[in-house]
């Protein structure tokens, strides 16, 4: 069985995997002048999600070594529920990506698509439009990074973030008694 610091660490590697991602994309389109297109801004929104989760899960479990046995049985509920969030979201994210990879490859365009409307619904794409704003098709943003489409490169990162979280979650907290609270 896996320790509770173990799975602190999952969060913390998912954390700064999706952080470093979204940074990335950001890094992208602002230095090399890459336009994001609807499905890049979609997956934008996926990592920026995943680092919300992941910190939360990560306060939770910090939370959960610091009170008492008698106080903490909520958190590790809180917890599963926090790691099953940070998985959807990067299958979501795998889903995302092979869409934009696989699914539109003969697509010149890729306007007033699922994502489009998922993005255009939070409203991000005008509150933070650096960000969250579509400017390209999808045949125009999809360009190679050492010969690998950026959606393939998405699409691995969202797998390798889902491989994390679910090697973090095979530890489980049975008891409260078994757990050190030093971890």
């Amino acid at each position: 069985m896996l320790d509770s610091g173990f799975q602190r660490w999952g969060f913390i590697g998912c954390f700064v995997i999706a952080t470093a991602a979204l940074g990335f994309g950001l890094f992208a389109q602002v230095v090399w002048h890459m336009r994001p297109c609807p499905w890049c801004t979609l997956q934008r929104l996926i990592f920026a999600s995943l680092s919300i989760a992941s910190l939360l899960g990560l306060l939770v479990s910090l939370a959960e070594s610091r009170l008492d046995s008698h106080s903490n049985q909520w958190t590790p509920i809180v917890r599963l529920g926090v790691r099953v969030l940070v998985i959807a979201l990067a299958l979501a994210g795998v889903a995302a990506a092979a869409w934009q990879s696989f699914g539109l490859v003969d697509a010149a365009g890729c306007s007033l698509t699922l994502a489009d409307r998922i993005v255009q619904a939070t409203t991000l794409d005008v509150r933070l439009p650096l960000l969250f704003s579509a400017t390209a098709n999808c045949d125009e943003a999809n360009v190679p990074l050492l010969g690998v489409p950026f959606a393939v490169w998405s699409m691995l990162t969202f797998a390798f973030i889902t491989f994390l979280m679910m090697i973090a979650s095979t530890s489980t907290s049975t008891s409260t008694s078994s757990q050190n609270p030093s971890d």
